[in-house]
């Protein structure tokens, strides 16, 4: 039988149900903050969700990293990101196994529309209460010294939230580890950064920092930064520390899932790319990011449009303002007045730059708050000015089309169903079987599947209900087979669910099917028994009218015994080999009948299973097995391969007569203790890159350059000849040596020995013996004294001809992947201007590191 799986039927119920009764508002992500204090309880979680399904917000932001505390289960089935984060540090966690995140998943993304679920993280900072947390292994109390400090060497407290350092490179290993266990571990819609900044200028200066500040730039802080020459070379530096966070995480969860969006919560305190290390332009203009949440925090309609446009402006200088949605984070406590955060999501739409949805901080301002905020008001009263008839969110909106992931592979066409999906009772354990089906109209296969169980009709996707997880993301494997041997007794249904690259689902359920009996495969000795022609032995053996009633056994069968002193001797065997058991580990239990003759001391028990023959040996006596199941050892059972257990007297201490001494192994049973584990997802990599070229300009400053231009140091010309039409420059007007330096960040795609070159336009008065400084990818500090000014012919404006490194290209030095930094330093002829304008890094030969890693 087919059935959709939760959120195509929903998606299509909530179509047609719009249709007939109402139009839908265009897409438009409607979201709010739901933060830890709200979420700890599972009683507060079901409050949050009843009034999410009343309005008509499709996304919910659930704050589930408080203070390096969790709020999910870190490492919950996959450790491939080390995880030590402890759960509930901040506020307890109700009851103690409550886990917020998969439940706002799984009742949310059930719903009708359905709800996206973004884990709502805090970035950098750690503890901000006076008693440090209980647990050792929170980051405040495991590492102290990754906390960060002032220009000073000033330790930042809990009273400050504790960052942590972004320039200590331990630091950003273990955020991005945080960050992608999540994104590995749950199904969630987006990872969302906050507090992915510095908490002030002074701050980030711990001296496991600045000594890497030193290994990637050259330049010591402490000793080289007389007269704050180095100044910008640090903020930008440290601006960069941060972003190569963000941008990891963006780049390992496009490798993970693909359609989940990255996206960052902005501040504007005069100016966050600037003066906190917020380097949202870089993000956006290198695709590092999916999505921003600029914060609007005012206090008037007037004050959030004119944040809105701050953050617009900051993105277009370098024509980036439409590159990535942008999400207005509304301060919506700060809008008291009447209507006034109505009166803001209406005024923003009719802006030059519409805001591609709203966040709302926070939850308890739209839906418990009203009457604290405004005498008189309902407690909901913000969300009646948002969704109630007439508020500009009356209809519900689909959530928009991510239209940059659409190039790489976003999709919404479903896979096809698991075919011939079936399951049968094998030995009393449920089998599910299916076979891979044909690919889509898309002509995608499935990468991924999953099975489910429920007793409920139909069966509910939850995680609780998950049993099995398979990825073949080759889609190379054409059947799938899944025992069930954990199902205790009832009758349940399967749902097997099929995933393509882009996490479009198909379904097909199957059953019922009734379990009387879980997990456990009996053998008897006796005509009528359970399997009993599994059972097998050699030597002389008897019939017994007597029989176990141990739980299980059939009545009134009789069993089968040896004696060790009889005519064949001490060369008795009873053999138990399952034939239609499922593979996997089993405890092996033996019972004998009740009566003083079942009393063989010393007998070996013998197994063979996946580790070979091994023996042991016991006392089947009436004492220890008499009518009740003893443990006798365990098995490692693969199915097919002929594994058994017996019992041998050989070994028999007692030899007695018929009356005291008999080997009595009337059923033995086998208990599965192990259930098929679920497939962790193949590690992922990306492929390597082919570039051969990489350019970064001067302009606008703050992205891949910065210089301290606020003191009149630094300057923009745009004469022509400039690469792009303007570049910055030094005058030689200014003091010499410089008391100032610049630096170009460049994100090289791959390892390799590359030759830099500087744009320099036609100008016979520039600099004729400036100073570059940089590290290769040995470790060693390059300091190169190179001239700006060429022998142009008259047609020529400007070209690539200073040689920023040099030497030639066949001597061109070895960069590694990932960040690097050259610094413009002096001019060592003196007074003449010195020019900052493009760079270009050009690929002579790859090297043996140019490989997809971090």
């Amino acid at each position: 039988m087919f059935c959709l799986p939760p959120r195509i039927a929903a998606i299509c119920a909530f179509v047609f149900l719009c249709s007939a009764v109402q139009a839908l508002d265009p897409p438009e992500h409607r979201a709010f903050y739901a933060a830890t204090f709200d979420i700890n309880t599972q009683s507060k979680c079901d409050t949050i969700i009843a009034k999410t399904l009343a309005s008509n917000v499709n996304e919910i932001f659930v704050e589930v990293r408080g203070r390096a505390d969790a709020y999910y289960y870190p490492n919950r089935e996959d450790s491939t990101y080390p995880n030590t984060e402890p759960r509930g540090e901040l506020y307890a966690i109700s009851p103690a196994g409550f886990d917020a995140l998969q439940y706002f998943i799984d009742k949310l993304h059930a719903a009708n529309p359905r709800v996206e679920v973004h884990a709502w993280c805090t970035t950098f900072n750690t503890w901000n209460r006076s008693t440090p947390p209980s647990s050792a292994s929170h980051v405040y109390n495991a590492h102290p010294e990754w906390i960060t400090e002032s220009a000073t060497g000033i330790t930042y407290t809990y009273s400050d939230d504790a960052p942590l350092d972004p320039g200590i490179p331990a630091v950003q290993d273990y955020i991005t580890n945080v960050f992608m266990d999540i994104v590995r571990n749950y199904d969630v819609d987006g990872i969302h950064f906050d507090y992915v900044r510095l908490l002030g200028t002074d701050s980030g200066f711990d001296p496991v920092a600045k000594a890497r500040f030193l290994a990637e730039t050259g330049w010591n802080y402490d000793t080289d930064n007389t007269g704050n020459r180095l100044g910008e070379v640090y903020e930008a530096w440290r601006r960069d520390q941060i972003s190569r966070v963000v941008q990891r995480v963006h780049t390992q969860t496009m490798l993970e899932k693909p359609w989940v969006e990255v996206s960052g919560f902005l501040v504007n305190f005069d100016d966050s790319v600037e003066f906190l290390a917020q380097g949202y332009n870089w993000w956006v203009a290198h695709g590092a990011i999916d999505v921003l949440h600029p914060g609007c925090y005012s206090s008037t309609v007037s004050g959030t449009v004119a944040d809105w446009d701050f953050y617009v402006s900051k993105l277009a200088q370098n024509g980036d303002q439409n590159k990535r949605p942008l999400v207005c984070a509304v301060g919506d406590y700060l809008l008291t007045a009447s209507l006034e955060n109505a009166q803001a999501v209406t005024t923003l739409r009719t802006n030059s730059r519409v805001p591609d949805g709203f966040n709302f901080f926070d939850y308890g301002s739209l839906f418990v708050d009203g009457a604290s905020l405004n005498a008189g008001d309902p407690a909901d009263k913000h969300a009646q000015n948002l969704f109630n008839a007439g508020g500009p969110m009356d209809d519900d909106a689909p959530v928009p089309t991510i239209t940059h992931k659409i190039p790489l592979g976003e999709e919404t066409t479903p896979p096809s169903a698991p075919a011939s999906a079936a399951v049968t009772l094998v030995g009393g354990t449920p089998r599910i079987t299916f076979n891979r089906p044909a690919a889509a109209g898309d002509s995608d296969l499935p990468v991924h599947y999953r099975i489910y169980r429920d007793t409920a009709n139909p069966v509910n996707l939850t995680y609780a209900n998950m049993k099995m997880e398979w990825w073949d993301l080759a889609s190379s494997r054409s059947s799938f087979t899944f025992d069930d041997a954990l199902c205790p007794a009832g009758t349940y249904r399967y749902t097997v669910v099929s995933y393509d690259n882009w996490n479009n689902e198909a379904a097909v359920t199957v059953g019922p099917v009734t379990v009387s009996t879980s997990g456990e495969y009996i053998i008897e000795t006796r005509t009528g028994g359970q399997h009993v022609s599994d059972y097998s032995e050699s030597g002389t053996f008897s019939d017994s009218s007597s029989h176990s009633t141990a739980a299980g056994c059939t009545a009134a069968i009789g069993s089968r015994f040896a004696l060790p002193a009889d005519g064949n001797g001490r060369n008795d065997k009873a053999r138990f080999t399952p034939s239609a058991m499922a593979t996997g580990t089993y405890n092996v239990y033996v019972t004998s009948f009740n009566v003083s003759s079942a009393n063989a001391l010393g007998v070996t028990f013998r197994k063979n299973d996946g580790g070979g023959v091994a023996t042991s040996t016991f006392n089947l006596t009436y004492t220890a097995t008499g009518n009740q199941w003893f443990l006798v050892g365990a098995v490692n059972f693969t199915a097919g391969s002929g594994h058994y257990v017996e019992f041998d007297n050989a070994t028999q201490t007692n030899l007695g007569d018929s009356t005291n001494a008999r080997m009595n192994a009337a059923a033995v049973r086998f208990v599965r203790t192990n259930g098929t584990p679920k497939e962790s997802k193949p590690a992922v990599s990306a492929s390597a890159s082919t570039a051969t070229q990489v350019i970064v300009d001067s302009t606008p400053q703050a992205l891949d350059y910065d210089d301290d231009g606020s003191s009149g140091k630094w300057a923009t010309s745009s004469l022509s000849g400039y690469y792009n039409g303007n570049a910055r420059f030094y005058s030689s007007a200014n003091t010499f040596p410089m008391n100032s330096y610049a630096v170009w960040l460049i994100d090289l795609p791959r390892s390799g020995n590359w030759a830099i070159d500087g744009w320099v336009r036609n100008n016979t008065s520039f600099a004729t013996q400036a100073q570059y400084r940089f590290v290769d990818g040995t470790g060693t500090v390059r300091n190169v004294t190179t001239t700006q000014r060429s022998a142009f012919d008259s047609t020529t404006t400007g070209d690539w001809l200073i040689n920023v490194d040099g030497v030639s290209d066949a001597s061109a030095y070895y960069f590694n992947k990932g960040h690097n930094y050259v610094t413009i330093y002096g001019n060592a002829a003196g007074a003449q201007t010195v020019v900052a304008d493009a760079l270009r890094f050009r690929l002579i030969s790859t090297g043996v590191n140019d490989w997809p890693l971090y």
